[in-house]
């Protein structure tokens, strides 16, 4: 009797605390092929004071060009803005670095008794990677992000999980790509690899 109740009980530990897991880092690849140079498709993204190629960008406002420590405040087309900083810029393999380190808030929310902060991006400690290769004729973009959901307790409210954190970064990386491949391939079906890790 004693060993099936205390079975049940670490089977009821075990339950709970897998529901009530505390956030686990997530890791998003987005990759799509166009049909252009490397060197030309680096050439419209390169800047990173100027994020004009992605339709969900209104605005950047950048100090510091592309050196490290550079800073950008993205003024959003629906509203809000993030602040992000440049971590490593390497021109030679096209690629660079950033990581946010400010969002304004959409709303705030009452959750478990308080009073929590929506950010216009439903994550924490994220950053991105955005990379140019050449790929056969043509060439492939690569873009990573890392982040955590924007709740770090436990029990986070809908607004701030995994699941709404993974599907706003998709759709950030997705509205990025597509437009970017529009930009050599007019009209073409954007065909976006996503790989996702936690």
């Amino acid at each position: 009797m004693k060993k099936i109740s205390l079975l049940a009980f670490f089977l009821f530990l075990f339950s709970a605390v897998s529901y009530a897991h505390g956030p686990v880092r997530g890791k998003m690849t987005a990759t799509v092929a166009i049909d252009a140079s490397a060197a030309d498709v680096w050439e419209v993204i390169k800047n990173f004071d100027d994020m004009s190629w992605h339709p969900g960008i209104k605005s950047t406002d950048g100090t510091g060009g592309n050196e490290k420590g550079a800073t950008r405040v993205l003024t959003l087309a629906d509203g809000g803005s993030i602040t992000e900083f440049l971590k490593k810029y390497d021109a030679a393999k096209m690629s660079y670095t950033y990581k946010i380190t400010d969002m304004s808030v959409v709303k705030t929310i009452q959750h478990s008794g308080q009073d929590e902060d929506v950010p216009v991006l439903a994550v924490d400690n994220y950053q991105g990677k955005l990379t140019v290769k050449k790929k056969g004729s043509g060439s492939e973009v690569i873009w990573v992000a890392t982040y955590y959901r924007g709740y770090m307790n436990n029990n986070p409210p809908v607004e701030l999980n995994e699941e709404t954190a993974d599907e706003q970064v998709t759709a950030v990386l997705e509205a990025g790509l597509a437009s970017l491949l529009n930009k050599f391939e007019p009209g073409a079906q954007a065909d976006i690899e996503f790989k996702m890790k936690r």
